[in-house]
């Protein structure tokens, strides 16, 4: 229609902008959340996921003082599972400060190990299942060394953010 000699504006072009802001928020809404985050956001999910990590290896120890391979071995599973995410979820900050960049390094070398500790404590508890008594203890001595070893990178990192 036209009214003294125009056109009326079309609705084509209001609805190019409305998809056009709409996949910018949609955009916007599916990074994560803790990509975004600064130095206490770390804090936060360090320690989120230090605690996880700590009772997961408390069910670990339950399952091999009361000697049941087979839920230890499943828990020791879990326990490199949780690992892994808690590597994948500290990955995705950014920290704000030197000290948080060290702290994040720190935390991720930390979470590897505990990752490995997961899959030699795995082996472990296969090898038990299976008699091999030696191969079990060589693999929880590699464990133990490994989890000595994440246990302290935590602490400092833990420290560094404070």
């Amino acid at each position: 229609m036209t009214v003294l000699g125009r056109r009326e504006p079309s609705h084509r072009c209001g609805r190019l902008i409305l998809l056009a802001l709409s996949s910018f928020a949609a955009v916007a809404l599916s990074l994560p959340a803790a990509a975004i985050a600064n130095d206490a956001g770390l804090r936060t999910t360090l320690s989120l996921w230090s605690n996880r990590i700590a009772s997961d290896a408390q069910g670990i120890s339950l399952s091999a003082a009361r000697r049941h391979p087979r839920r230890m071995t499943r828990r020791a599973r879990h326990f490199r599972l949780d690992a892994l995410r808690a590597h994948t979820a500290l990955a995705a900050i950014r920290p704000s400060s030197d000290r948080g960049r060290r702290a994040k390094r720190l935390a991720l070398a930390a979470f590897s190990d505990y990752a490995i500790v997961g899959r030699q404590w795995t082996l472990s508890g296969l090898a038990r299942l299976r008699g091999l008594r030696a191969a079990a203890v060589g693999h929880a001595r590699i464990a133990a060394r490994y989890a000595k070893r994440g246990s302290a990178l935590l602490v400092s990192a833990k420290r560094l953010l404070g």
